[in-house]
């Protein structure tokens, strides 16, 4: 009897555990998030790799970090690989000190109030609840 509980709950922690979006290295440090906003609402394809945005903000608070990150991870997610999606006008810029770890484009407010990141390199929109981190 012992032996079966042990078996369900170490089941259950796998697959609670596979509900992650891990997208961060175990020993990464996000020390800052940068906020770019594109001047076009929909930016091309060498504007948006080249981040030819403007700051708009720049995240340091290892609380709203966290907060950001474990929203991500927690995200619904899906392929993007065929869909035909125009690029967000803002990135976000993820780093560990001066070191960019991650860029994801950023859509927020898309629909009944979610936001959305893009990750171009991994083809996954990870669909999240407002953050409210864009001033109009």
């Amino acid at each position: 009897m012992k032996n079966n509980l042990l078996l369900i709950l170490s089941l259950l922690v796998l697959l609670l555990g596979g509900c992650s979006n891990s997208i961060f290295e175990k020993n990464t440090t996000i020390t800052s998030i940068e906020i770019l906003k594109f001047e076009s609402t929909s930016p091309s394809p060498e504007e948006y790799s080249e981040q030819e945005g403007d700051v708009i903000s720049v995240i340091k608070s290892k609380d709203e970090i966290k907060r950001i990150i474990n929203t991500i991870e927690r995200a619904e997610q899906e392929s993007t690989e065929s869909m035909n999606i125009a690029l967000p006008n803002h990135l976000f810029i993820f780093k560990e000190n001066e070191n960019v770890i991650l860029t994801l484009g950023y859509y927020p407010n898309i629909s009944n109030g979610n936001d959305e990141f893009l990750d171009l390199d991994k083809d996954k929109i990870y669909k999240t609840n407002a953050l409210n981190l864009i001033k109009n």
